[in-house]
């Protein structure tokens, strides 16, 4: 053999054993890579293969319920906020409103006297 890009001796049987040493190796991947049965994968995909149930679980079991201590039906909260057509410019006023309503504004106090 004539290796044009090899010109010494010891480098083209350095090449050779190489080879010889990948021709070989392919063998053995093929021993530690075995084929594999195919009747698994048949069985899976039977439709007649029975399934084990699913278990349910809640993501959210066992989660603390949080600092409320009262609940509020959605339903009624949703109503309620409708009553805002205009949105938060509108739950701003009432609630000017309210705290208007609640503290009636008291008569003057009387001026210092000298």
């Amino acid at each position: 053999m004539n290796f044009p890009f090899m010109p010494n001796r010891p480098a083209r049987l350095t090449l050779l054993a190489a080879l010889a040493l990948v021709a070989y190796a392919a063998p053995a991947q093929a021993i530690l890579y075995p084929t594999l049965d195919p009747e698994p994968t048949a069985q899976a995909a039977s439709p007649d293969t029975p399934v084990p149930a699913a278990l349910y679980r809640s993501a959210f079991a066992g989660v603390p319920a949080g600092i409320e201590q009262t609940s509020v039906d959605w339903k009624k909260a949703n109503a309620d906020a409708g009553q805002f057509k205009r949105g938060h410019a509108d739950l701003l006023k009432w609630e000017q409103e309210q705290a208007k309503a609640a503290n009636p504004p008291s008569s003057p106090a009387p001026a210092p006297t000298r």
